[in-house]
């Protein structure tokens, strides 16, 4: 029996960044892939199974876990398992993956122990500490852990297959050759969402950006043609960027429409506009099938292939909410971290977007190690901007070195910072005000303040300036619940899912 397990959600219970687990996006793929080659595998969904339920962390004062406890997930884990398989995609979430794999070797000792993900693919070697895991597959999944699966169950050598990580006999780390990616995703099968309390998270809003209604996450391609040296989806996709047909995006979508009632849909593309032909021909086939759908795309996306055209029609499809991603106002910044933009550029890409309907959110991130007072002034310039102009949301992250990146290697090797395993909270940092900086130019508490210093100054100057679109916005949400921006989810937040959790405070469970 393959057992594939989901770790619970981490929720920030203050400060002014959102966390929203969201559904396992993943692992439904695996689940999908290997059903159609006649796999029947068991789904355990830590966070969606109970999205009700909070429990004490006992790593972070101030972060609460959604979903079941420890014990209750390993309970579920069928006697017969003999494959037990995780996914850690972000680094914050490792402590979770990691308790949960403590507690279940303890009960399955004979068991493989599979993990998955960008932050296993980053830091394998820290999924063998303590005899925890057998295999990390890094990558692209789906098929190695397919064929990892088969040859266990025939009782045959895995060693050699491409894709995986192990330790050999004399306990030392074995990577084998990367396995090729996978091209022909229009016929990839969809995700396997039954298996995972999909309907749960659907009826409790639980999805990345704003709520739109009953809304579920899909995916339009795969990788990203950049590197920038803050990001880690390098060293899990490589840099090869593969979209799916028009055709494929929306006959998925129309099955969902038909299978779940939804009528949203947000896109995890690590960046959705690469191909401007690609995009206008999903655009147009939206338009074609008159489905009525609206759907966003929260993350950062590049604006090299925006037009007036290309907006006009993403428009006219049903796209509502758009992320873009200038990170800094510095131009040396910009260079150092590779961005690949230029400012004016940027620039014009959001007048563009402006003359549409279609709300404008942008990433920006301070505290890069390079940072200095004038790059952060820069920064700000180009924030006091982007409110003037007119876009609607601003989020500001203080830099983290994620594991997998270019930076995470040179700090480590400079010791300015550690991959000690035991430090769990340290990649919960970006969420909150008090987290250590690794900028060598300006103090935490310094880069704490100007991180709210940005929010105010952002928000101030755009309600200002545009006092009845924040009206119409509260409106459209105490009357529709529709959060038509990101402060909007932010207010929701503080009205109702934090102020929900905060009154059960007194009874949380220690997990």
């Amino acid at each position: 029996m393959v057992t594939l397990i989901n770790h619970q959600g981490l929720k920030v219970l203050r400060g002014i960044q959102i966390q929203t687990p969201s559904p396992p996006l993943g692992l439904a793929y695996i689940g999908g892939f290997l059903k159609t080659k006649g796999i029947d595998y068991f789904a355990i969904d830590g966070c969606g199974e109970n999205l009700e339920k909070i429990n004490k962390y006992k790593y972070h004062e101030d972060i609460a876990i959604q979903g079941l406890s420890e014990y209750e997930i390993i309970d579920k884990i069928p006697e017969n398992s003999t494959i037990i398989g995780f996914t850690c995609n972000f680094s914050h979430c490792w402590p979770l993956v990691l308790d949960l794999a403590i507690k279940a070797r303890s009960r399955f000792p004979h068991a493989i122990f599979v993990v998955g993900g960008e932050h296993a693919t980053a830091l394998p070697e820290g999924a063998f500490s303590n005899g925890l895991f057998d295999v990390v597959v890094y990558g692209e999944g789906e098929e190695t852990l397919y064929e990892l699966v088969t040859k266990i169950h025939s009782d045959l050598d895995w060693h050699n297959i491409d894709g995986i990580i192990y330790l050999n006999n004399n306990g030392e780390l074995v990577t084998n050759c990367s396995r090729k990616r996978i091209l022909a995703i229009d016929n990839f099968p969809y995700p396997d969402w039954d298996n995972w309390s999909i309907t749960d998270y659907i009826e409790h809003n639980q999805v990345t950006g704003i709520k739109l209604g009953r809304s579920i996450p899909i995916l339009g391609s795969r990788g990203c043609p950049y590197a920038c040296t803050f990001c880690s989806n390098e060293g899990m996709w490589g840099r090869r960027y593969i979209m799916r047909s028009g055709k494929s995006i929306v006959d998925e979508m129309e099955y969902l429409i038909n299978k779940y009632n939804v009528n949203g849909f947000t896109f995890m593309d690590l960046t959705f506009i690469i191909n401007r032909s690609k995009v206008l021909s999903f655009a147009n086939e939206l338009i074609n099938r008159k489905l009525n759908i609206n759907y966003q795309l929260p993350a950062g996306t590049r604006c090299e292939a925006i037009d007036i055209e290309l907006c006009k029609t993403l428009e006219r499809s049903g796209l509502k909410n758009f992320a873009l991603a200038p990170e800094s106002g510095s131009p040396k910044i910009l260079r150092t971290i590779k961005k690949q933009i230029s400012l004016p550029g940027f620039y014009n890409a959001v007048r563009t977007i402006l003359q549409t309907k279609i709300t404008v959110g942008c990433f920006v991130v301070i505290g890069f190690p390079e940072d200095t007072k004038q790059s952060l002034k820069q920064t700000l310039k180009l924030i006091r901007k982007l409110a003037v102009m007119g876009i609607h949301d601003i989020t500001v992250s203080k830099f983290i070195p994620y594991p997998g990146t270019h930076y995470y290697d040179n700090l480590l090797k400079k010791k300015i910072i550690s991959n000690n395993s035991s430090k769990r909270d340290s990649m919960i940092n970006f969420f909150d005000f008090h987290g250590r900086s690794v900028c060598k130019n300006i103090s935490d508490k310094s880069l704490s303040r100007l991180m709210r210093w940005y929010f105010i100054n952002f928000y101030i100057i755009s309600i200002v300036l545009r006092p009845w679109r924040f009206l119409k916005n509260l409106v459209d949400f105490f009357r529709t619940g529709v959060e038509n921006t990101r402060y909007m989810r932010f207010i929701s937040e503080i009205l109702v899912v934090r102020k929900k959790w905060k009154k059960a405070d007194s009874r949380l469970e220690d997990n």
